[in-house]
């Protein structure tokens, strides 16, 4: 006898095996360090028909440390080749104070907002906003 995977409820909406479909966008780095980009994304993912947006909570210093040493550039013939992992990380993160302006704004249009968190200080954070749920970073 098969079983088919339990669901879970994210703000009281059930996901998983029989109910429709629950759209999350991702804005990732792509605000590019601008809070009306970033709120321009958060709109067209409720036009778009987006459940939820989703970000990244982390800081530069929580991910790597600010050096110049081969362990920590990139190589590979990449966009950012010889760029180090800190100043990548400095120019994608989302500023903190953001975030609780996109989880409104997000609220406003109907949607949830979440986010990964990095680390236990993004976790407090996060648990301070009350997310309705986390997604676990996957490198």
């Amino acid at each position: 006898m098969t079983s088919s995977p339990p669901s879970i409820h994210i703000a009281g909406r059930p996901v998983g095996p029989g109910h429709p479909a629950y759209v999350i966008a991702e804005l990732s780095a792509n605000h590019g360090q601008d809070f009306g980009k970033a709120a321009a994304m958060v709109r067209a993912a409720h036009a778009a028909g987006a459940d939820a947006v989703k970000l990244q909570t982390y800081t530069p210093d929580t991910l790597t440390i600010a050096c110049d040493r081969e362990p920590f550039r990139i190589r590979g013939g990449t966009l950012w080749d010889g760029r180090t992992l800190h100043e990548l990380y400095a120019e994608a993160f989302m500023p903190w104070e953001w975030q609780p302006r996109l989880a409104a704004l997000a609220g406003e249009l109907g949607m949830h907002c979440f986010s990964t968190p990095f680390d236990d200080t993004a976790v407090a954070f996060l648990e301070a906003m009350d997310v309705p749920a986390y997604k676990v970073a996957s490198f």
